[in-house]
């Protein structure tokens, strides 16, 4: 099921400095006593998934530990405030704006979708267009097959052309339940790794099988570059938020497609983390150059925002290393940590996901 990716795209190397492993994190001093907005609300199926419709419990358990139940909680307990903060931020012109998101034109055939999980649920994650003379990619296949539709749609209308190619960064619900949508074009090339293709299908009863048959295989040895003609990008393998990441990169002009590996206004989801890997790989994305990130879930992103992310993920390392040298429990040092100085604004509904990270450090810490 499924095949090697082979000649359809040639495998280029890349810069050495998006390879090299960064040593060292920072564990400075933080006052702890930072005021944080947290939003407390009770976990129901109704708040996760959107209605009242009779839920197994498997298909609970199967929603909630996902990012789209992270996004829907959030979106059930946000209050105005919050939601204005993530719709302000636009930072390119925007071609295209629905409930669920809008579409940003970050150059000349390159565009973002910044979804908007805290109104709408058809497209849950961030994604994108990316177009050359040669082929149109579409980056993620979102959270449903409208929302998968409607991104196809906006290639069609913003190129001309269909799209060539659809490209999932990793496993999770919101970036994946929209494959059928997105796979209504015959001749699309479905793009991801081995892991991801067999962890939809182990999780997911609801699969669509066949369109999984049809996914060609990202080698997960090194990047794989996709030539567009007049422009490519590399498909690299990276981990991190889960077992297997991809992001997707451009050179020229420097634009990043980070998946879940980074987030921008929200605190992150560590539900499959393998946070030692997480945070040297956001740092070998992170490049020299003027560039665009574009998260899986907030805002698109500069350096400066970059840099306060990983400033966050270390940050949260420290605290597990604290709650290890004070022996607490992962849940009592989430009950005590407040995000870094300046990130108070961002996006949280519950401290437990604080303890969620801290134990996933916890657990590689402790070995």
């Amino acid at each position: 099921m499924g095949k090697q990716l082979g000649a359809l795209n040639r495998v280029a190397p890349v810069e050495a400095r998006h390879w090299a492993a960064v040593a060292g994190n920072r564990d400075a001093g933080v006052d702890r006593h930072r005021r944080t907005r947290m939003l407390q609300l009770t976990l129901t199926p109704e708040a996760v998934l959107g209605d009242r419709r009779n839920y197994t419990r498997r298909a609970f358990l199967e929603r909630t530990t996902s990012c789209a139940a992270h996004m829907g909680v959030m979106a059930a307990a946000s209050p105005l405030w919050t939601r204005g903060l993530w719709t302000r931020q636009e930072r390119f012109p925007v071609v295209a704006s629905e409930p669920w998101g809008r579409l940003e034109q970050i150059t000349d055939g390159i565009w973002a979708l910044v979804s908007n999980p805290l109104e709408d649920r058809t497209t849950l994650c961030n994604g994108g267009i990316v177009a050359g003379r040669a082929g149109v990619v579409v980056i993620e296949g979102f959270a449903s097959d409208e929302g998968a539709r409607w991104m196809a749609q906006q290639a069609v209308r913003l190129t001309g052309r269909a799209p060539t190619h659809v490209i999932v960064t990793h496993y999770h619900g919101d970036h994946t339940g929209g494959l059928r949508g997105a796979a209504e074009n015959a001749d699309v090339v479905m793009l991801a790794t081995a892991l991801t293709r067999d962890t939809i299908l182990e999780r997911n009863g609801n699969a669509p099988a066949d369109v999984l048959e049809r996914v060609e295989l990202v080698s997960g040895g090194g990047p794989t570059e996709i030539d567009l003609g007049d422009r490519s990008l590399l498909v690299v393998p990276r981990r991190g938020h889960t077992g297997s990441d991809v992001s997707i990169e451009i050179a020229e002009p420097s634009v990043v497609f980070c998946g879940d590996l980074v987030w921008n206004g929200m605190f992150p989801n560590y539900v499959d983390a393998v946070p030692d890997q997480l945070t040297p790989n956001v740092r070998v994305m992170r490049r020299r150059e003027p560039t665009t990130y574009v998260p899986g879930h907030g805002p698109l992103a500069d350096d400066a925002a970059m840099g306060a992310y990983i400033d966050l993920l270390d940050d949260v390392e420290a605290a597990a290393r604290r709650a290890i040298e004070r022996g607490m429990t992962a849940e009592r040092a989430g009950e005590e940590y407040a995000l870094p100085q300046g990130m108070e604004d961002w996006t949280l509904f519950s401290p437990q996901y604080f303890g969620r990270a801290i134990g996933a450090w916890m657990g590689v810490l402790n070995g």
